[in-house]
């Protein structure tokens, strides 16, 4: 088990549940939800990656899913974004998040998801595509301790045995970062496409 590495099942070409998971140590109260930002003030949406370009119709780039009640379809990124929250949407701060599950998370229980990001033939180089992941939820008892973890393909995990890496979150952390298909460790990029948009091939955390 190793970072970096690639994360099993990852994209949107994917029915996995087993890709990003997230632990709480206590109780929430409500359902959590995946929101993303520009930076650690979570305040504000204006990179590229919120904001697109005409060759994405201004949507957002960066989608997620939950996968905590169920596998999602295939191609399960939405054309376009579900103000508020919802399974798989596109995420714009608190516009537009990714429902993680459709109940509260009991002490030690977890909740996973997917990611994607779909990348514009006009996308700026270079890229503008920082955001932040930040995980929103309500407690009543102690407060919750988040543990983030993917499921390993550099450890051997597959999406029937999923061998979960520790993240490390936080601004000097490890980053979560889209690549083409046959990405290697030195060489973790997605390149836009000459038209229209493209997927992530696969999903990579890196150490920086």
């Amino acid at each position: 088990m190793a970072i970096p590495s690639m994360i099993v099942g990852g994209g949107n070409n994917s029915t996995a549940q087993n890709v990003i998971r997230v632990t709480f140590s206590e109780a929430t109260s409500d359902a959590p939800r995946l929101e993303a930002w520009d930076d650690y003030s979570f305040a504000t949406v204006a990179n590229e990656v919120f904001t697109g370009t005409t060759g994405n119709g201004d949507i957002p780039m960066i989608a997620a899913v939950g996968t905590t009640d169920s596998a999602p379809a295939s191609a399960w990124v939405p054309a376009t974004a579900t103000g508020g929250g919802a399974t798989a949407n596109l995420l714009e701060g608190n516009t537009s998040y990714c429902n993680l599950s459709a109940s509260s998370v009991a002490a030690a229980g977890n909740v996973t998801f997917n990611l994607n990001w779909k990348v514009p033939y006009d996308a700026s180089i270079p890229s503008d595509m920082a955001a932040v992941l930040v995980v929103r939820f309500s407690y009543t008892g102690p407060a919750p301790v988040l543990t983030w973890a993917f499921n390993d393909d550099d450890g051997g995990g597959t999406e029937g045995t999923p061998v979960w890496t520790t993240i490390t979150p936080g601004l000097g952390g490890n980053k979560i970062k889209p690549a083409d298909s046959g990405a290697s460790a030195g060489n973790v990029i997605l390149h836009r496409p000459v038209s229209s948009t493209v997927d992530a091939g696969e999903i990579w955390v890196v150490t920086s």
